[in-house]
């Protein structure tokens, strides 16, 4: 419950029972007569005045502490009740009935204010002594609290506003007033109805319409863990090494800085807040919650939406989407009878008519033939797992989308969107994705009503009535929804190029993999396996579990037993154990994976060649990885060794040119480095530098970081001229390669080509940095060691300043 002895529900009170030639800047100015003067001097001043006592009446902003200081003593109380009694309560229509409203505030504040500060306030008898009292309180209070209003996210929230409002949004008048009234009086209100009766867009509506009132409106879709859907939110201020604890931590810790002056918006929470671990922490916020939910929820105040009433309402929402449906009104009218006043069946009933290019007169002849019986009988206190049939409006929404014939292009469209999460994906990253022509398709279908198009977070979803329905139609399967399949996967082949968490795409390749159906089994593998490192990249740890366990399921089921593919299965489980830090469970799992691959007979095509060649030397990497974390160098340098080996014996077959080669030969230059063997270091790094140069050239990352090692090298050697040539060669071959990813990405869409691992270089630039000012350092260059000093210590906010730029 919310504290309403505040300066806006106070001054609420009064102006609700003033007269109406009494305007709300006469009454602030006789409430502080000590501080304001009686008349404004001109317009311009007499406007700005009207704007800021608005926003003390309306809580948006506090009345000033200097005004507040000029009425704690006596001498500006008594000013205040001398105020009351001859300038404020002779413009009151019922001073009883505001008297009556200002107790009430007081009494259902108790808990609150407390019952001694109650009594005492009620017990006043002289009422220009009580108001001014009351009203005291309220200033004071809304100042110790110290949290009238909140700060503005608007420029730092990348994501998450507000979505587009329907712009036929009609009635619903009296449950908007509703909404109101208890998010006044109650910090959590909860909207629930039946599916497609319009929960979320009353929310949508009662936030747009309000908006002036709060300084932020927040929007969060629930897609099944509260704590995940923070996580998922976006911020400038968001770096590429944050992952999903780092992430919600620094959200959250926003979301607890916003007050009553900030509205969150927590659509499709069909569950009961016992259900979600992290809700009963979440309610205890200060910002108003606004929750849709399908659920019937008792312990919070809450909404019933029901069919609209209003015939002419229906109507008017009716001829909306079918303007020319007005000539036939009286069809109109058996049409809305038929399906029960149900509002999205209402919607997608008239927009079949113009899709269609029906009658009514037929329509109606069609919902009579679906002989269905629709109720609002849905009056279950929680659905579970999906399974929304015994009370949905199924088979009827099936008709009209037929009815509705829409092309081949189209329903491809809508087939790949019941496959991606319910909570949209970013317009244009659809499009990529399905390599449309145009966006021409996905437009007419939301003009239409199948689509939903949220403009201003740029995203695309179905209602999830619409995507039961195509899912249940058309079966969206791994063959007929192949383009996606390979997007998706060549976007996981392509991981580490990103410069953000790409928390959109992710959901999109995880909801896939729940929803697609499965029939083409060696392609679906493929897609598992080469999803689990790009998760492991942005550290979706939860989802890698069990992306784990449905490879182990899917290659029991379909008796998939080769080798290669064991063996990568147990990598990625020892990579769970490594993440668990159980390093001894990820040392057995790997060596036996080895162990597998090393006992295969070796004949086997050119391409499963490469694959097993590859896969064996990558699983001695992470063997080495393993070995370093549990501080046994000398059997990480033997498998890295080893790895690197591997790759030289079968040069041949192409796999030395991969980047999986270079990065292991940079990782055991580094190792030999820390065990002090300078000799072999600088004999693997030669052949890097001849490998980099054959296929590279001199302009590159790859040949910047060889001047790195080589400087470190000259560094460790004692040779400072040495030293200084390679690590300043470094420092400009690094910065050249940012410079250039950065003109590339500015004139380019996807980023994702263009970017080339900012972060990775920004490091290596970090590193060069650090071993200069050591080297100035002991070379008695005081000044030089200073300036790369400060060069390393801004290297991190640039980083972070140039993501904030771009996300931006």
């Amino acid at each position: 419950m919310k504290n309403q002895l505040t300066f806006a529900h106070v001054t609420g009170a009064l102006l609700d029972n003033k007269i109406k030639t009494y305007p709300q800047h006469r009454l602030v100015r006789d409430l502080f007569s000590l501080c304001l003067l009686d008349e404004a001097s001109d317009y311009g001043e007499a406007s700005d005045d009207n704007i800021t006592f608005s926003r003390w009446c309306n809580g948006a902003r506090p009345v000033p502490v200097d005004i507040l200081n000029e009425y704690k003593n006596d001498t500006g109380r008594n000013q205040m009740i001398t105020d009351f009694k001859n300038k404020i309560i002779p413009n009151l229509i019922n001073v009883s009935n505001t008297r009556y409203l200002l107790e009430d505030m007081i009494n259902n504040s108790r808990k609150i204010i407390g019952i001694t500060k109650a009594d005492e306030l009620i017990a006043i008898d002289d009422n220009a002594t009580f108001f001014t009292d009351v009203m005291l309180y309220a200033i004071l209070s809304d100042h110790n609290r110290k949290n009238l209003y909140s700060p503005e996210l608007t420029d730092i929230l990348l994501s998450n506003r507000l979505p587009a409002v329907v712009k036929e949004f009609i009635g619903r008048n009296d449950e908007i007033k509703e909404c109101g009234r208890l998010l006044a009086s109650e910090s959590v209100v909860f909207i629930n109805g039946i599916a497609g009766i319009g929960k979320s867009e009353l929310a949508k509506y009662y936030a747009s319409r309000n908006k002036k009132k709060y300084t932020n409106i927040i929007y969060l879709f629930y897609s099944g863990s509260l704590r995940k859907d923070i996580a998922a939110m976006e911020f400038s201020d968001d770096t590429s090494d944050m992952d999903e604890d780092a992430l919600f931590d620094s959200h959250y810790r926003l979301l607890r800085s916003l007050h009553q002056d900030s509205l969150v918006i927590l659509d499709n929470f069909n569950a009961l807040p016992k259900d979600d671990a992290f809700f009963k922490e979440f309610v205890k916020n200060d910002f108003e919650l606004l929750v849709t939910t399908r659920c019937e929820v008792k312990q919070y105040a809450s909404i019933k939406i029901k069919e609209i009433a209003s015939e002419k309402d229906l109507l008017q929402l009716f001829a909306s989407h079918c303007p020319y449906s007005d000539d036939d009104t009286e069809t109109v009218k058996q049409i809305i009878r038929e399906v029960h006043s149900h509002t999205l069946t209402v919607v997608l009933s008239a927009l079949s008519l113009a899709a269609g290019g029906l009658e009514p007169d037929e329509l109606l002849h069609e919902l009579k033939q679906c002989g269905l019986n629709i109720t609002d009988s849905e009056n279950v206190e929680l659905y579970k797992d999906g399974d929304y049939h015994d009370g949905l409006m199924i088979e009827h929404l099936r008709i009209l989308m037929q009815i509705s014939r829409l092309n081949s292009s189209q329903t491809d469209i809508l087939k790949n969107l019941s496959i991606l999460p319910v909570s949209g994906v970013y317009k244009n990253h659809f499009r990529n994705w399905l390599q449309l022509a145009s966006l021409h398709d996905v437009n007419y279908l939301a003009r239409y009503g199948f689509i939903t198009d949220d403009i201003e977070n740029k995203k695309i979803n179905l209602h999830p009535l619409i995507q039961e329905i195509i899912y249940e139609e058309l079966n969206p399967c791994i063959s007929n929804c192949q383009t996606l399949v390979n997007s998706l996967h060549s976007i996981c082949l392509m991981h580490g190029l990103e410069v953000r968490k790409p928390d959109n795409t992710i959901q999109a390749m995880i909801s896939v993999v729940e929803n697609i159906i499965n029939d083409n089994s060696a392609c679906y593998l493929l897609f598992l396996q080469d999803m689990f490192p790009y998760l492991e990249k942005y550290s979706v740890r939860d989802y890698m579990s069990k992306l784990a366990d449905r490879i182990s399921c899917l290659m029991e089921q379909e008796h998939i037993d080769s080798v290669c593919d064991r063996a990568l299965l147990l990598d990625y489980k020892a990579e769970l154990a490594y993440m668990r830090k159980d390093y001894d469970v990820a040392v057995k799992k790997r060596e036996k994976a080895i162990h597998l691959l090393e006992n295969e007979d070796d004949t086997m095509n050119t391409m499963n060649q490469k694959r097993y060649i590859n896969l064996l030397s990558n699983l001695y990497n992470n063997l080495s990885n393993v070995y370093l974390a549990l501080k046994k160098t000398d059997k990480a340098t033997e498998a890295l060794h080893k790895a690197f080996e591997i790759r030289i014996s079968y040069a041949d077959t192409g796999i030395i040119e991969t980047h999986d080669m270079l990065q292991q030969m940079l990782n055991l230059v580094n190792m030999l480095i820390l065990a002090g063997d300078l000799e072999l270091a600088r004999l693997v790094l030669n052949q890097y530098d001849a490998l980099v140069t054959d296929n590279e050239g001199y302009n590159t990352l790859d040949y910047g970081c060889y001047r790195l090692a080589s400087g470190i090298i000259a560094l460790k050697e004692g040779k400072p001229v040495e030293a200084e040539k390679n690590l300043l060669a470094a420092e400009s071959i690094i910065n050249a390669a940012m410079d250039t990813s950065d003109s590339d990405l500015a004139s380019s869409d996807t980023a994702v080509s263009a970017f080339d691992n900012y972060v990775s270089k920004n490091n290596y630039l970090k590193s060069v940095y650090g071993y200069l000012n050591n080297l100035y350092a002991r070379w008695h260059k005081p000044e030089k060691a200073l300036e790369y000093k400060e060069k390393w210590l801004n290297t991190k906010n640039e980083q972070n300043k140039n993501i904030t730029h771009r996300n931006a």
